[in-house]
């Protein structure tokens, strides 16, 4: 117990037993050595519920007994009273005269002690007789009885009212023992009698006061939170949003019992008939809030305000209904704007660390949404910003492909999106410098309109990715397949870069259409499949790791002699899974087999899926901010390889001389030994190592650009047994490796420029519009599916080693973690 004066700061006092207020009362009193009959005593409890401080005046038996009752229902509660009292005043005016004596003085008293608090209010003027206390419980009735009339009508416009949660409420109910505390426990803390209190009375002395013309207006500011009654607010919406911050950082809820175009007002939940009180028999909550906006004001004025709750609102439940989705959005804004993919789960912990309230799963999901839709748009006003977006691109960078494809029921004014294609002028002369292989992918975009996001990249001399095509469509089919290589091949494709090899997964679509048009059929295109999807389709079926590992080795040699062991090996496990590999053609999953060596020693679409990884972000964005991410992203990566390439000093790009002076490591323990000086053909025996695959003898033709371990001509790039041979006729690197991964290749293709975009008043106007596909508008009903669907690449076998590679020192055994160089 804790009084504010100097010589005693703090005591305590100890009982075994309950009490009522007024002994408490006395108790107090004759501990501080007060007369109670001469002055007004006023205690206020703090406490901490559910890891929020609270504060609550102590008055009459309820308030004690909810005291008993915290201290019951909570583990370790702790609560401070702290006391105050001043001299009591008594004013008996029997005249106009003694009326304004009283009331002067009364205001001088103020002056010297300052403002009186709530309690003393109640003590200080006279109470309001019974029937106005009457007609005040009644018009409180009518006002519930309008409020779910309308919101039964429907009329009721921005109604807050939530579905009542009976679950939540069991956790709240009293003790059950009756001879320790009292049954009619208070749900909170009131400030007077119960039987004198006067709702109307209260709520005239927060009545709009009136003001000078002269007077400055008073207007809420967001960062100070700060509400007054008389408080200006620019719109409706903003006496909302003001009033539920309040009432979430006061850990309360509030219903709307009116809401009209100029009119709102609202009050406490617990004064809602759909709230279940714990605590019968008690008076209601004395907080409202009324606001309207008149014919002659073009702000929202606060006209009733009460600045405190008398309830014991916590009791309800954390997850606070003043907290809506939008609110949240609010909140999260600068999150979102930083990291569009926020982790839902992050949004729930920054809410409940900042606000102290547990947020749903959904209204945190809603609100990451309501964020992206104003920080970006909605879908609706990025479909129409869209055409003139993708003129401004056009403008602005030169040879920008820019393809539409729209539903045929539209009109030539109003056009229904179906598909767009689009690629910029400096990736595709990029390309053109790159090895002929592209991945192709496609995924799902995650925001309320369904659609697809196609990609086609490739390598750049650096052995990077080079994003090279982007395309939205409704659905992945035959239809949009088709019509995405088509644009690729029309607008993208070179001759001069000979037939192009396309590495996909074994999609119905992307298989018709390789196999029936005539642009994409062999010879003047070559499919192949992605090696890890094949595997994953065999391991649908016969689910074991050892023929996982042998699909693999399978499929990634270029030798023949392992080609041969490994199939050996698989078909004495398991015949019928050699027999379904026998199904698909060896060319388009084998490296051995791959006629021409198209592949160029890729394996995976692992650099499309890993594209898909690079934009996960553009996947939560509308369509126009989804191709702008592109381009930003475009841009940030162009200029990263451009100053790549004009620092480069090597014969090769940084990462190509990396992979060049490893294999020249291993290359210094072989042995080479000259068999033709004229056409330069030599034997070289790697190093003798304790296992059997070792000591072994390859062929190296040096003019002809052959070796017999087949790396050098699968992958145009020098094995280490080419290098060996190079080290002993003292040749340069660049001689043995192809030109697309020479240094000045990576600095041509990283050699123009982009140009920024004006602002959007900027833009010229294409004279035609276009909307989305109303089929396509994915309904609100629960979260969408944020996570990738894990399928059997994700899965590990029981009889499958973890080979956990070091990201520090590159070997094999350990983790980054566990490093021996990791301070080195």
């Amino acid at each position: 117990m804790s009084i504010d004066e100097n010589t005693l700061t703090s005591s305590f006092i100890v009982r075994n037993d309950s009490m009522s207020y007024n002994e408490l009362l006395d108790i107090v009193c004759s501990h501080v050595q007060i007369d109670r009959a001469t002055v007004n005593v006023n205690l206020v409890l703090y406490y901490t519920f559910q890891g929020v401080p609270l504060t609550s005046n102590l008055f009459g038996d309820e308030g004690v007994n909810m005291l008993y009752y915290l201290a019951a229902s909570q583990i370790n509660f702790i609560g401070d009273i702290f006391v105050t009292w001043e001299p009591k005043i008594v004013f008996q005016p029997t005249s106009m005269m003694d009326l304004l004596r009283g009331f002067s003085a009364s205001q001088s008293y103020v002056g010297e002690m300052g403002s009186p608090t709530h309690v003393d209010n109640q003590l200080l003027y006279q109470q309001p007789a019974d029937e106005e206390q009457e007609d005040a419980d009644e018009d409180l009735e009518d006002a519930d009885e309008d409020l779910e009339d309308a919101q039964e009508d429907g009329e009721t416009e921005d109604s807050e009212v939530p579905p009542s949660d009976s679950e939540s409420n069991d956790e709240f109910l009293l003790p059950q023992s009756s001879e320790q505390y009292h049954t009619g426990v208070y749900q909170g803390f009131c400030n007077g009698p119960s039987e004198d209190y006067d709702e109307v009375a209260e709520l005239r002395d927060c009545q709009l006061p009136d003001f000078d013309d002269e007077d400055v207006m008073d207007i809420w500011n967001s960062n100070a939170n700060q509400i007054r009654v008389g408080m200006f607010f620019k719109t409706k919406e903003e006496v909302v949003c003001a009033v539920r911050q309040w009432n979430v950082a006061c850990n309360r809820e509030i219903i709307v019992s009116e809401s009209r175009p100029n009119v709102w007002r609202a009050k406490c939940y617990t004064r809602s008939k759909k709230y279940s009180d714990p605590l019968p028999n008690t008076p209601p909550c004395r907080w409202v809030a009324s606001a309207c906006q008149k014919k002659n004001q073009h702000m929202c004025q606060l006209t009733k305000w009460v600045d405190t709750h008398n309830c014991y609102g916590t009791v309800v439940r954390n997850n606070n209904r003043c907290l809506k989705s939008k609110d949240v959005a609010a909140h999260i804004s600068r999150l979102i704007q930083s990291d569009i993919s926020l982790p839902v789960k992050q949004i729930r912990a920054y809410l409940k660390d900042t606000l102290h309230v547990d947020v749903s799963y959904s209204k945190a999901w809603l609100g990451r949404r309501k964020a992206i839709e104003n920080i970006h748009g909605s879908w609706d006003t990025n479909f129409m910003e869209l055409p003139s977006y993708m003129r401004e691109l056009q403008n602005r960078n030169n040879g920008t492909i820019v393809q539409w494809f729209h539903h045929p029921h539209g009109t030539s004014h109003c056009a229904t999106f179906k598909y767009v294609f689009w690629a910029f002028k400096l990736s595709i002369d990029a390309f053109h410098l790159c090895q002929p292989v592209i991945s192709i992918d496609g995924t799902h975009l995650k925001g309320p309109y369904r659609s697809k996001f196609l990609i086609a990249v490739s390598k750049n001399a650096n052995n990077y990715i080079l994003p090279v095509a982007y395309a939205i469509v409704d659905e992945e089919t035959i239809e949009s397949w088709s019509w995405f290589l088509k644009q690729f091949r029309d607008h993208i494709a070179d001759d001069r870069m000979g037939p192009l090899c396309v590495l996909s997964d074994r999609h119905k679509g992307i298989i018709h259409a390789m196999t029936n048009m005539d642009d994409w059929k062999e010879p003047n295109a070559y499919h192949r499949f992605c090696l890890r999807h094949v595997r994953s389709n065999l391991m649908n079926r016969f689910k074991s790791a050892s023929i996982k590992k042998l699909c693999w080795a399978i499929g990634s040699t270029t030798q023949k002699r392992k080609y041969i062991s490994a199939v050996r090996e698989l078909r004495s496990i398991n015949e019928e899974a050699w027999q379904y590999l026998l199904n698909i053609e060896k060319r388009q999953w084998t490296l051995l087999f791959d006629s021409g060596r198209r592949r160029w020693g890729t394996l995976t679409t692992n650099i499309s899926e890993s594209m898909n990884n690079v934009l996960r972000d553009a996947r939560l964005l509308p369509i126009k901010a989804c191709i702008d991410f592109t381009f930003q992203k475009d841009v940030s990566q162009y200029v990263k390889h451009a100053e790549i390439a004009n620092n480069c000093n090597t014969a090769l790009p940084p990462r190509m001389w990396r992979v060049f002076n490893n294999r020249d490591r291993r290359a210094q323990d072989h042995e080479v030994f000259l068999y033709d000086h004229l056409e330069a053909r030599y034997r070289v025996t790697s190093k003798m190592e304790t296992n059997d695959d070792s000591g072994n003898d390859y062929t190296v033709e040096y003019f002809r650009k052959k070796c017999t371990c087949r790396k050098w001509q699968t992958e145009r790039f020098s094995c280490s047994h080419v290098i060996a041979v190079c080290r002993h006729r003292d040749g340069l690197p660049h001689e043995i490796v192809d030109v697309r991964f020479h240094t000045s290749t990576y600095r041509q293709q990283y050699g123009g420029h982009y140009y920024p975009l004006r602002h959007k008043s900027l833009w010229s106007d294409v004279g035609w519009r276009i909307q989305g596909d109303p089929s396509k508008v994915t309904p609100l009903r629960g979260r969408r599916r944020a996570r990738r669907i894990r399928n059997e690449m994700d899965v590990h076998y029981a009889d499958e080693p973890r080979n956990y590679k070091c990201g520090i020192c590159k070997e094999l055994g350990h983790r980054r973690t566990n490093c021996p160089y990791v301070n080195h």
